[in-house]
């Protein structure tokens, strides 16, 4: 599908359209925001300790991935993006008041809990609102608009926090989460499918997801790859901020505009894939992970800000295309009405996967220097995609559709 197709899918489908404008509204807020935090906790502490501690508080309540697609498997999906919404914009009026840390940690860990609601639930609408043969254009659309998490959003938070401090760029993510409960309210409800005896219980819900999971290669591949991935990652969560303003001297704004030329890679990732390609979600997905690696190493070796920026654009098209890849692969295969429990067993490897990263983010600055700690995840990153690729054969051979 040409970038036209990408547009007319947009005009053809309007409740996919209000959905992607709700995204793209609260992913650019909520981007501010985190930049925001970081920056205010580096600022107000200084340590690596203390920015491992927030991005930890936000990474635990993903671990209930599988519970909340389990929730999202048996209730209403539009609901539950809506009231995800709202309760997000009053915690973080609540964090625009810069409270005491403990309780930033907290009221950040709460954000944190309903996105992972939100998360199983939004990727499970779209296949109630475009066809299965728009999915991959669909999931690239839906792409970019989570793209403008760490492309404009970044940008956004560096500036606000330069102008107004903490308060103002979180204000400005509350409202986003407002307007786009608004604009969700325009989509059709979306009940659960009811299968024959009822629904399984919550736990046995969530189990029943993880027994599917295991059993099918490509999505166990996707899956464990996933989360080794992520584990090497993220440590660029912890180490970025550091590279940036201490040993390369860097600005907030600096901070700011590299997290945003990671942002457009991911941006420029997805856009491709909206405008069409012929490579399959699978393959698709080993290259991202190599596009990926190949960026973090390459930003461990970045002798100045603007070397860091191209090299971390290139790692974010791999992280671009692998969103959209792993989607489209779980949301051909996996069965509808297991499909949010399944995406948030993703959510809960992804968390694991971040909770190692950050922990070893923190040694690896406190030990070493951010350089080594880039260098860790690059390599590591490569090894994965080598991995993957690997095991993709077999796995493809053994999967079949639902």
């Amino acid at each position: 599908m040409t970038q036209a197709g990408a547009l007319s899918l947009l005009r053809r489908r309007p409740h996919f359209r209000a959905l992607w404008a709700a995204l793209a509204l609260s992913y650019s807020g909520s981007g501010a925001a985190l930049v925001a935090l970081t920056l205010y906790v580096q600022q107000t502490h200084g340590t690596g300790a203390a920015v491992s501690a927030l991005l930890i508080a936000e990474t635990v309540p993903q671990l209930l991935g599988p519970l909340a697609g389990a929730v999202a498997d048996r209730l209403d999906l539009r609901r539950v993006m809506i009231g995800a919404d709202i309760g997000q914009a009053c915690l973080f009026a609540l964090l625009a008041l810069a409270p005491p840390f403990a309780v930033l940690l907290a009221l950040s860990a709460l954000t944190s809990l309903l996105r992972t609601a939100y998360s199983p639930a939004r990727t499970a609408a779209i296949p109630h609102l475009v066809s299965e043969q728009e999915l991959l254009v669909a999931n690239g659309l839906t792409g970019t608009a989570f793209n403008l998490y760490v492309a404009i959003g970044p940008l956004i938070g560096g500036l606000l926090f330069a102008v107004g401090g903490l308060s103002l760029p979180l204000l400005a993510n509350a409202a986003t989460f407002l307007a786009s409960a608004w604009l969700t309210r325009t989509v059709p409800p979306m009940l659960p499918e009811v299968p024959q005896g009822g629904h399984e219980g919550i736990l046995r819900g969530a189990g029943t997801a993880v027994r599917y999971a295991a059993g099918e290669p490509l999505i166990r591949m996707v899956t464990v790859t996933f989360f080794l991935a992520i584990a090497f990652l993220s440590i660029d969560n912890v180490a970025m901020v550091f590279l940036i303003r201490e040993t390369l001297g860097g600005s907030s704004l600096a901070y700011g505009f590299v997290s945003a030329l990671f942002g457009i890679g991911m941006l420029a990732g997805s856009l491709a894939i909206a405008r069409g390609t012929r490579v399959t979600p699978a393959h698709l997905y080993v290259a991202s992970l190599l596009l990926s690696g190949l960026g973090a190493l390459l930003t461990g070796w970045a002798p100045a800000i603007a070397a860091v920026a191209v090299v971390q654009a290139i790692a974010g098209a791999g992280n671009g295309i692998e969103i959209v890849a792993s989607d489209t692969i779980y949301q051909q295969h996996v069965p509808r009405r297991l499909l949010g429990r399944v995406f948030g067993l993703t959510s809960t490897a992804a968390a694991l996967g971040m909770a190692f990263a950050l922990v070893l983010g923190g040694l690896l600055i406190e030990l070493a220097s951010p350089r080594v700690a880039f260098l860790v995840s690059g390599a590591g990153t490569l090894l994965v995609a080598g991995a993957a690729a690997f095991a993709l054969p077999r796995s493809r051979s053994r999967v079949t559709s639902p």
